[in-house]
């Protein structure tokens, strides 16, 4: 798969190395050239304004399977997006800062849009206050399905379980799957983690009709 990143920094850097890592090929464009040299990973690399339109010619955007806008400004994520959607690439993918610029991106028809800020608030507030409600990370992930985390009550069914005891029993609803449970300041796999105590959190990718269901199961 061909992937191209926009943006050198934390995120976009340590996507395009965990890319590279898995076999993908990867382009990252930033006009900083300290971050560009940063990347530990084979990647192809411009240093280059990403507001340029020129440089997405001279690429041939068109050719790339994805297109990920990463920098730490929502105006410059948003015209990458806008070129991106131009060029008829399906699989667009933008970090951003305000969620007013998330309903811009949707109107281009991008789904995959991630909201920082919202993302890190939404995990605290599980947190601190809503330890028994559902909460979107991301508001459009995959269609009809969202990434929520959870955390166990002291009275909730699933205590002493593992996510594979849910599914042998015919407790975990259609369209759940666990990505990882968090404990003690630790991320664990589903399949290796010890059976669920109350504190801990799960976070898995949910089908919309399936979100009351689960959330019952907490």
């Amino acid at each position: 798969m061909r992937v191209l990143i926009i943006g050198a920094g934390r995120v976009g850097s340590t996507l395009a190395e965990l890319l590279s890592e898995a076999g993908h090929s990867v382009t990252i464009i930033d006009k900083n050239e300290q971050k560009i040299m940063n990347i530990q990973a084979d990647v192809e690399s411009y240093i280059r304004d990403a507001t340029d339109p020129a440089i997405y010619d001279e690429l041939d955007i068109r050719m790339y399977d994805v297109v990920v806008a990463a920098t730490d400004k929502d105006e410059v994520n948003l015209f990458v997006a806008a070129i991106a959607k131009l060029n008829n690439i399906e699989k667009v993918y933008v970090r951003v800062k305000n969620p007013k610029t998330s309903k811009l991106l949707r109107i281009l028809g991008v789904d995959g849009v991630i909201v920082v800020p919202q993302i890190a608030a939404n995990i605290l507030y599980t947190l601190i206050e809503g330890r028994y409600r559902i909460v979107n990370l991301i508001n459009t992930l995959i269609g009809e399905f969202r990434l929520v985390s959870l955390t166990v009550r002291e009275t909730s069914p699933i205590r002493g379980l593992t996510p594979r005891d849910l599914e042998v029993r015919g407790m975990m609803p259609r369209g759940v799957k666990i990505l990882a449970i968090y404990r003690e300041d630790q991320f664990y796999d589903p399949n290796e983690a010890p059976p669920l105590e109350a504190g801990q959190i799960v976070i898995a990718l949910v089908h919309e009709e399936s979100l009351k269901e689960f959330n019952e199961l907490f």
